[in-house]
């Protein structure tokens, strides 16, 4: 099997530490079987030495370019895209993620999830992540819409390159660096989950990463809320959760936690 991960790093010493465990962690899951290419954004490089900074080694080839100043997330990753679509075959690959430099997986992930998604003809596997990750084990399919929403993100999402091919681009008026402050990921993974036939679940924590504040939540609601009203509006499956959003804006508003601006979306 082959992965392609996309690592956008906004360059400084913490971040660095960072992104060295993620890379640390993909090369002991790789093997003569499992071979990553790994394609890292460095923003905001102010160190001339990082140009040479390289740790490929076999079956991991790390890919690195720089940018000057720091772009939104999903601009990011879309630099990172298009010199995939200008360098790479992608019928070459497998699977597609996109880690964020302070995530890592653990021992035997990329094996398992070999044999999950080659057993399940998987379009769409996705997972949830913590500070305190688990070993992966085979486990029953837990999949449904509302679990996809609460826990489909770049950490935890893995796309079948055929799906990728669809989706192609993040939408650069989300995410974190924009006006509307969070859910690229959610558009893209209910992107994914439109168009896959076969769409895995695996309810526990196997990837690691710091554990979400549930108080601070509401900083990502206005993004988040607009990829649900514009796909729930749209699709009856996703309605619901759009209802379910809208109500939990209201709480935050209430709790003076969000404002009326935060029910509407911005173009950049």
């Amino acid at each position: 099997m082959k992965i392609l991960l996309l690592t956008t790093c906004i360059y400084n010493e913490s971040n660095l530490f960072d992104l060295n465990r993620l890379i640390s962690s993909i090369k002991l899951n790789v093997n003569p079987e499992i071979e990553v290419v790994h394609y890292i954004l460095f923003q905001n490089n102010m160190n001339p030495n990082l140009a040479n900074l390289s740790t490929s080694c076999n079956y991991y080839n790390q890919i690195n370019s720089f940018i000057d100043g720091i772009v939104s997330l999903s601009k990011a990753r879309n630099i990172l895209i298009k010199n995939v679509f200008e360098n790479e075959n992608l019928n070459d690959f497998d699977y597609i993620g996109f880690p964020d430099d302070d995530c890592w997986y653990t021992d035997d992930f990329w094996k398992v999830f070999s044999e999950v998604s080659t057993s399940n003809s998987v379009d769409l596997f996705y997972t949830k992540f913590g500070s305190e990750p688990v070993k992966f084990e085979r486990s029953l399919n837990s999949h449904s819409t509302l679990c996809l929403i609460n826990n489909a993100s770049s950490n935890t999402a893995i796309y079948h390159i055929n799906i990728f091919k669809q989706l192609k681009f993040f939408d650069e008026s989300l995410g974190v660096g924009t006006k509307n402050n969070g859910g690229e990921d959610t558009d893209f993974a209910v992107r994914a989950l439109l168009i896959s036939k076969n769409c895995y679940y695996h309810d526990d924590v196997i990837v690691g990463h710091r554990d979400p504040l549930p108080e601070f939540r509401y900083r990502y609601f206005k993004g988040t809320f607009y990829v649900l009203k514009k796909y729930g509006l749209a699709n009856r499956s996703i309605f619901p959760f759009f209802v379910r959003k809208l109500l939990v804006g209201i709480v935050f508003f209430v709790f003076n936690k969000i404002g009326v601006s935060d029910f509407r979306y911005e173009n950049d």
